[in-house]
């Protein structure tokens, strides 16, 4: 069964600063970036429970190395859906990432 992903508005726009920073840095980066969380998107379309728990009701699939973020999301089984919450980069504060998951 394949689930449909749905992205947030923080989460997209999380995704769209990240991409324009490292760009900015070296131009090509961003989209190597890009296509990196979209594999990760692809596999949560087809397995998202295969990615562990983050908390009660999220899970946390981590962009692979040399990405320094992850993606939260939770999972309605009954209609067949992810939702992504956050792309979040290792170096933030955490708290902010707590309270918008709660």
């Amino acid at each position: 069964m394949t689930f449909a992903v749905i992205i947030e508005a923080n989460a997209e726009r999380e995704w769209r600063e990240a991409a324009v920073w490292y760009d900015e840095r070296e131009p090509g980066v961003g989209a190597r970036l890009n296509l990196a969380i979209r594999a990760v998107l692809q596999s949560l379309a087809l397995q998202p429970e295969r990615f562990p728990p983050a908390t009660r009701l999220t899970h946390k699939a981590k962009v692979p190395p040399p990405w320094p973020c992850s993606v939260y999301f939770t999972v309605n089984q009954k209609h067949c859906e992810v939702k992504v919450l956050a792309l979040w980069h290792g170096a933030r504060n955490p708290s902010k990432l707590r309270r918008r998951l709660k």
